[in-house]
């Protein structure tokens, strides 16, 4: 190993290695990563309009076989709220040099092959490298108040728990037995774990159970437009034969399915209900009002992932309705880790919470029946148009008869009053224009769109 020291600024920086991202600092305390980890807000990410000349400012040189780059990129930081920040703020952002955690010398290659990769999708080759790269990026993005989306957050504290952690540092360490697997690809993220360290991941907060209607669901749709609504995929993708399908609307007419709650083996479709594992009201209650009608209409006919819907026994899934595993599992035990496994993967990926009952009493099954349970990769969500319709979930201490929240009458945008007060920064809603049939995007920011704060510091809903 070869250590060679360069000066950029003010800051001293280090290569270490000759395949290996190298941060400048090192490692941070475990405790305080964690605690910063734990406080970032998990929200989708804004893939759109990011430009490089929207942070101007100086631009890092790079230099014969290393370069130095931002360890949270531009792009990484417009994804994750910067695109609601002022033009000065940005180019503070791009010009920072005070905390040594922000820049990294990277061999050239190495930069190239990162590019505007999260931890989900690229980290060092080296354990060593790997901690106090992710402490950074956590640093970072505390320090900028930034946003992680569900999959980079789960990255980053599966790696940090299993990698990184101190043993003595917490007795919610997963146990030695479990595994958290990162595997770096150029295409989709993979990620696998112990449903145990995974679960760790989820919020556990009251669950919202104001406004919920089976309409705000739009349910067995054809979203992927291969002439399939989503029931008549799932028939057809979970039938043990080859199904017998009316090629001119794709309906199902037979085929033969063994539904793995409990083991029945049916012939007929009319037999065979379509379960959401998560029901929509449980998805709605913890998370899911929060949504678009394009983010529930994707909810609701998701075949993307196998876990997501089920074909089941009718009557079965009657008996469950909407109850979480605090008060339903499958009448076939030995499906009961299965199951377990599929609802952990449908909360983890679409990013919604656990209550305290339901977090419990999964963890006991997990410590007891399901102790050796593993995940599968869990795939990137669906292509969903639409973006989230509100960022901000209700505390934990507000009682489900003093909130609601407020949408258009179309059902599809939160109804935000342009101009007025608003809480978080960094928040999105939407307002349909006089004589526009579609709504225009707004921010929660406390400066206008130019950069020039708000009078008294407070934030207003302007136009993103």
């Amino acid at each position: 190993m070869k250590w060679r020291l360069s000066v950029h600024g003010a800051v001293v920086v280090m290569a270490i290695s000759v395949s290996s991202l190298a941060v400048a600092q090192p490692r941070a305390n475990d405790s305080v990563t964690l605690d910063q980890l734990n406080a970032i807000q998990v929200l989708t990410e804004r893939t759109a309009g990011f430009k490089q000349s929207l942070f101007t400012g100086g631009v890092n040189r790079p230099v014969p076989v290393m370069s130095v780059a931002k360890v949270v990129t531009v792009r990484e930081a417009w994804d994750s709220g910067a695109w609601a920040w002022s033009a000065s703020k940005r180019r503070s952002f791009i010009n920072d040099r005070a905390d040594v955690s922000v820049l990294a010398l990277v061999l050239a290659a190495s930069a190239q092959q990162r590019g505007d990769k999260d931890p989900a999708d690229w980290l060092p080759s080296t354990s060593m490298n790997t901690c106090v790269y992710l402490s950074n990026w956590v640093a970072l993005k505390t320090k900028w108040g930034l946003a992680m989306d569900v999959r980079e957050f789960t990255a980053v504290k599966s790696v940090f728990i299993r990698q990184c952690r101190t043993p003595a540092s917490s007795p919610s360490v997963p146990s030695p037995t479990a595994s958290i697997n990162s595997t770096t690809t150029t295409a989709k993220p993979v990620t696998v774990g112990s449903a145990l360290a995974l679960l760790q991941t989820i919020r556990v907060e009251n669950e919202y159970q104001v406004g919920y209607d089976r309409t705000l669901f739009e349910h067995w749709r054809d979203i992927d437009g291969d002439g399939c609504d989503s029931r008549d995929q799932v028939l057809k993708r979970d039938s043990i034969s080859l199904p017998q399908v009316d090629p001119v609307n794709c309906n199902v007419i037979a085929g033969d399915w063994v539904s793995p709650y409990d083991g029945a083996k049916w012939s007929n479709p009319s037999d065979i209900d379509i379960d959401h594992v998560v029901a929509l009201k449980e998805a709605w209650d913890s998370g899911a009002w929060a949504w678009s009608a394009a983010q529930r209409k994707a909810y609701a006919n998701d075949t993307s992932d196998n876990r997501t819907l089920l074909a089941v026994t009718d009557s079965v899934n009657q008996s469950k309705s909407d109850k979480d595993p605090s008060n339903w599992l499958p009448p076939l035990q030995s499906y009961t880790c299965t199951y377990l496994g599929n609802w952990i993967a449908v909360k983890v990926r679409w990013g919604l919470s656990m209550d305290s009952s339901e977090f419990g009493r999964i963890k006991n099954l997990l410590q007891s029946t399901c102790i050796s349970l593993n995940i599968a990769p869990i795939p990137n969500l669906p292509n969903i148009l639409g973006g989230t319709t509100v960022v901000t979930n209700p505390a934990s201490s507000i009682t489900n008869s003093t909130a609601t929240p407020t949408t258009a009458s179309s059902g599809t945008a939160a109804q935000i009053n342009p101009g007025s007060y608003c809480s978080p920064e960094g928040a999105i809603g939407y307002y349909t224009l006089s004589g526009s049939t579609s709504p225009t995007t707004y921010v929660c920011s406390k400066t206008d769109a130019s950069g020039v704060p708000y009078s008294g510091g407070r934030a207003r809903w302007r136009r993103a």
